[in-house]
């Protein structure tokens, strides 16, 4: 069962990682958080103890998807403390605000980065998440600006 965790886990963080690409150059206000982050900038989510990982980077002026892999030298780690802990917020049952408040996560970084993230994420979560989900989990739902089905296909096809 334990593998079937890991493994949904990895499909989920691929989702989530390629998604924020998406939305960062699809949606206008994830692409305006992202020219704030310095080029270089580096953001890791993975889960503990020896969960998947995934890592991104903002590179030549656009954000970039690294793998499944950790990067634990990245200028935000957000590390959850278990696959228990983590697969609420990834399957849209809890927010990743709420998830913090439990203590399901631990993270090492700037702060400002890290909302500046978590804006992101919240506006990639409103893509990929229908909105039965997204209304459950968020206080406000961002609007989209384009189709999910066009942030779905960049997901998947773009690298």
């Amino acid at each position: 069962m334990r593998w079937l965790k890991a493994l949904l886990l990895r499909i989920l963080l691929w989702f989530l990682g390629r998604g924020i690409c998406a939305c960062a150059r699809l949606d206008s206000r994830a692409a305006a958080e992202v020219a704030g982050w310095a080029e270089g900038q580096g953001l890791c989510l993975q889960i503990a103890p020896t969960g998947p990982a995934m890592a991104l980077t903002k590179s030549d002026g656009r954000l970039r998807f690294l793998g499944l892999r950790a990067e634990p030298a990245a200028d935000l780690v957000i590390q959850f403390k278990h696959p228990e802990g983590a697969l609420p917020v990834f399957l849209g049952r809890q927010s990743i605000a709420q998830a913090y408040a439990q203590r399901r996560m631990t993270m090492k970084g700037d702060l400002t980065f890290a909302m500046s993230v978590v804006r992101v994420m919240l506006i990639t979560e409103a893509y990929l998440f229908p909105g039965l989900i997204t209304r459950r989990i968020m206080q406000r739902v961002p609007e989209r600006e384009v189709s999910a089905a066009r942030v779905y296909l960049s997901t998947l096809l773009t690298a």
